[in-house]
């Protein structure tokens, strides 16, 4: 057991650390808190983020301090207060699920992971009477333990939100550029991605198509590429409208928001693939797009796949804490 717990603690101590991050950030912007991710209430920000600091310092409270009463009920109190939205958030996951509003691959909510973790610390809390000061080694594994556990978070909340599919009735569908060869040919995640977006558009879920994208070294236009794919498919050349200006995900967020407001859109659906939308939806909330992402469509793993989703643990982080 109290192995169990060494291995869970930093998990707790960095869902605490991220707390406390995020109110800075909210208190900053409110756009910029990303409370959501892990905790859903019908609040504001940053009201949200500032209840979540509740969390965190229950979370810090040291295994010796919980040995006195105090400290061990209010550890106990707040983590399983926040226990029961999170699980409430797992439970209208599995629903959705049920009911067809969404489709995923990989039937785990981010909240369920949340979740293991609270468990962890009331576990943690509850046996503290009888627990062992922490010694050198243990005391090691626990600091380094920190990262790692930033790391697992990051990565599951990618997969887990990445791998949802929240297609549904939206002003328009965006979709982001990717390589298109010297031929005018795209690349296979492009053409997913196209494919994604030509479907979404066969359903009606959307009356436009804003295909984002920049120039690559050969001189190919991405939207073009992907106006031509889209509209040898039965797509209205009205309903495209390029950007010719997406040379990056923040950028392809800026240029659909100012097409927008042009247009009077107030909700976009994003395609990309799975491993990019956790920052995709981070980024165009950002900017003040209401967007709901659809992972492309892809008929089998990408050859760089393994390199993109590690990239994107690291990006994910980056963007949440620098860009806003």
């Amino acid at each position: 057991m109290e192995t169990l717990l060494l291995c869970t603690r930093p998990f707790g101590l960095a869902l605490a650390i991220l707390s406390f991050l995020n109110f800075a950030a909210a208190l900053r912007s409110p756009r910029l808190a990303a409370t959501r991710i892990w905790l859903y209430l019908d609040l504001p920000e940053p009201w949200i983020a500032g209840i979540a600091v509740l969390l965190g310092i229950a979370l810090l409270i040291p295994r010796r301090a919980l040995r006195r009463t105090g400290p061990r009920r209010f550890s106990i109190g707040i983590v399983g207060a926040f226990a029961m939205p999170v699980a409430a958030n797992a439970i209208a996951f599995g629903r959705a699920l049920a009911a067809g509003e969404i489709r995923t691959s990989v039937p785990v909510p981010f909240s369920l992971c949340i979740l293991a973790v609270l468990a962890a610390e009331l576990a943690r809390a509850l046996s503290a009477r009888n627990a062992k000061p922490l010694r050198g080694r243990r005391r090691l594994v626990l600091v380094l333990g920190i990262p790692v556990a930033f790391w697992v978070l990051t990565l599951a909340h990618i997969v887990t939100f990445g791998k949802t599919d929240y297609r549904r009735a939206a002003d328009a569908i965006v979709v982001l550029g990717a390589r298109v060869d010297e031929e005018g040919n795209l690349s296979d995640a492009l053409a997913w991605r196209m494919e994604t977006g030509v479907n979404l558009y066969r359903e009606r879920r959307a009356p436009l198509l804003i295909l984002s994208g920049g120039t690559g070294e050969n001189r190919r236009s991405e939207p073009k590429a992907m106006a031509a794919f889209a509209t040898a498919r039965g797509v209205p050349r009205a309903a495209c409208i390029l950007d010719e200006d997406g040379t990056n995900t923040w950028r392809s967020a800026q240029n659909t928001l100012a097409i927008a407001r042009e247009r009077g859109i107030r909700t976009v659906l994003v395609v990309s693939q799975y491993f990019h939308n956790a920052r995709v939806r981070l980024i165009f909330e950002r900017v003040g797009l209401a967007c709901y992402t659809v992972p492309a469509e892809d008929r089998r793993p990408l050859l760089r796949e393994p390199y993109f989703v590690l990239r994107e643990t690291v990006a994910f982080p980056l963007y949440y804490f620098l860009r806003g």
